[in-house]
């Protein structure tokens, strides 16, 4: 794969952080939907792998923001006028979520403390605050259900713009070849 930019298309880099933190903000939400389907001596596995892969995302994030500041490609955008505005608004939108999902699961985290994996222990800030455990808790969750509904609109739009309006924008997320 080689890491190459024009005016058509992202470099590869950028794509593959596209992709990936794709993949996890939707495997991490999924995980937390279907928790309640698995049998309780499940349970602790699977939200230690949730609190790992979101650090992960965490690492990902960071990166990414990095890479598409100092080194991604900029593309101009094939939209005008309230559409243009829209697209800018969307995806400043998508990283303030993303962030705000982070930074919550982090404090969800610390408040609640955990033993991950059995392997190393993660203290408790707020192991006697109920009420504040469960509101972080639920800011974790309504920050990451804002996050997949905007990132299903996001989907559906570089969609319409691909089948619909045939203008190649889908294209421009998927890697190029050397």
């Amino acid at each position: 794969m080689q890491n190459r930019s024009d005016e058509n298309h992202y470099d590869n880099t950028s794509v593959s952080f596209h992709w990936i933190t794709a993949a996890l903000v939707l495997l991490l939400w999924l995980m937390a939907q279907s928790e309640s389907l698995l049998p309780q001596a499940l349970r602790h596995g699977m939200w230690s792998a949730h609190i790992a892969m979101g650090a992960l995302l965490i690492l990902v994030y960071c990166t990414r923001v990095v890479w598409r500041q100092f080194a991604g490609a900029h593309l101009a955008s094939v939209n005008s006028g309230l559409l243009k505005i829209a697209e800018h608004l969307v995806h400043g939108l998508l990283y303030l979520l993303l962030a705000a999902t982070l930074v919550a699961g982090i404090a969800n985290v610390t408040a609640r403390g955990w033993d991950l994996f059995g392997l190393d222990q993660i203290p408790a800030f707020a192991a006697d605050e109920r009420a504040l455990r469960r509101s972080i808790n639920g800011w974790h969750e309504l920050a990451a259900n804002g996050l997949i509904c905007l990132a299903a609109i996001h989907a559906i739009a570089a969609m319409f713009h691909q089948f619909v309006l045939r203008n190649g924008q889908l294209k421009r997320m998927w890697f190029t070849r050397p």
